[in-house]
């Protein structure tokens, strides 16, 4: 039972966090959201940082296994990477209130949410780091290239999700993949990536 109503209690505060932002949410908007009492709130959770924290574990979770389950298995890591973008992008779209909660309110939501943040950033980083194996210029990139694509790529997703710009995940597609893929393979054959996934 007391699954059933934390379940509830997060699929309405989705919309509580994404709308007012995490820092104007209190308690209140959630459980009137909820509609359960605020006693049956804090039997649930610790608080408005634990019921967000966990939103965004589950989020995340459930937003990583839906991009992974579409990568093909038997391709190149650049063709992964373009599967994968395109899967993030279509998930934004369809689920954008989620994407302002995980992209946008987990930088506001205290240290404990930036750091889990964080933590999944650097979790890409050695997935997009095997895309150097399929580089002509591997030996010329920097070190620090895969930080500062997916910095890059958080702030391009960050801006399109705050401006209302993520219904069209095909849109965005290609502006994304020359973002990532492009210091790997350069132009033509990131063109080329992208009419192969299409």
């Amino acid at each position: 039972m007391d699954e059933h109503q934390r379940e509830r209690v997060l699929n309405a505060a989705v919309a509580v966090f994404a709308k007012r932002g995490y820092p104007a949410t209190t308690v209140e908007h959630i459980v009137g959201a909820a509609k359960i009492g605020v006693g049956g709130f804090y039997d649930l959770f610790g608080g408005k940082e634990d019921c967000f924290l966990r939103l965004w574990d589950r989020t995340v979770a459930e937003g990583r296994g839906q991009v992974e389950a579409a990568i093909p298995e038997q391709a190149s890591q650049p063709t992964k990477v373009c599967a994968a973008l395109r899967a993030l992008l279509e998930l934004i779209a369809t689920e954008p209130l989620r994407a302002r909660v995980v992209l946008v309110e987990g930088q506001t939501a205290g240290q404990t949410a930036r750091d889990r943040f964080e933590a999944t950033l650097d979790s890409i980083s050695p997935e997009l780091r095997r895309c150097r194996d399929a580089s002509p210029v591997a030996a010329e990139l920097p070190e620090t290239l895969e930080p500062a694509i997916i910095g890059g790529v958080v702030w391009f997703l960050q801006q399109r999700i705050v401006l209302g710009e993520v219904g069209d995940a095909t849109a965005l597609l290609p502006e994304l993949a020359e973002i990532v893929l492009e210091p790997y393979v350069g132009r033509e054959e990131t063109e080329r990536l992208l009419s192969a996934s299409a």
